[in-house]
């Protein structure tokens, strides 16, 4: 009887162990190029959007294509920090300075301020395919210019802090 008892609990015992050994960690996440392009060139056929198109990869990890036909919000992220890399296309991309006013209808987002009215006191830059920018929170950004018909980016925003950022 005792045996009997010893073997269960080992075999209890050994039962979840080898479940975890067997589900390991969860695969990455994984969108195709191709997949990711279809999306977007569907997104953009009926769009008028000033902030683009765009198509979320994970949380806070999404490729956006910003239209040059469409006027285009110059915004800021009080609370994150945003990286962008250039897939396609090339453009004027004005970072720092201040926003101008006036500022557009709240979207609910806290970590959202945006204008049509672009950006004033910046630092104008041509960005192009293989460009890496880090927009720190508070970080007024905003194309200015798009060569062609779009620019994508992969976007890649992290909220960072409690307390906002603003020097607006």
């Amino acid at each position: 009887m005792v045996g009997r008892i010893a073997f269960l609990v080992v075999a209890l015992l050994l039962i979840p162990a080898s479940s975890a050994q067997q589900l390991g960690a969860p695969p990455a996440i994984y969108k195709p190029g191709p997949e990711i392009i279809a999306e977007l060139d569907e997104a953009a056929r009926n769009s008028t959007s000033a902030a683009g198109v765009s198509v979320t990869i994970s949380p806070g990890i999404t490729v956006r294509r910003r239209l040059s036909g469409v006027a285009q919000y110059a915004v800021l992220h009080p609370y994150s920090v945003e990286i962008y890399r250039i897939l396609e296309g090339s453009g004027t991309l004005v970072t720092g300075g201040l926003l101008i006013p006036p500022l557009a209808e709240p979207t609910g987002n806290d970590d959202l301020m945006r204008t049509l009215n672009g950006v004033e006191g910046g630092i104008s830059r041509e960005v192009k395919e293989g460009d890496i920018l880090v927009l720190q929170p508070g970080t007024p950004h905003w194309f200015a210019n798009i060569d062609g018909d779009s620019i994508t980016y992969m976007e890649s925003r992290v909220r960072i802090t409690t307390a906002p950022v603003r020097y607006q």
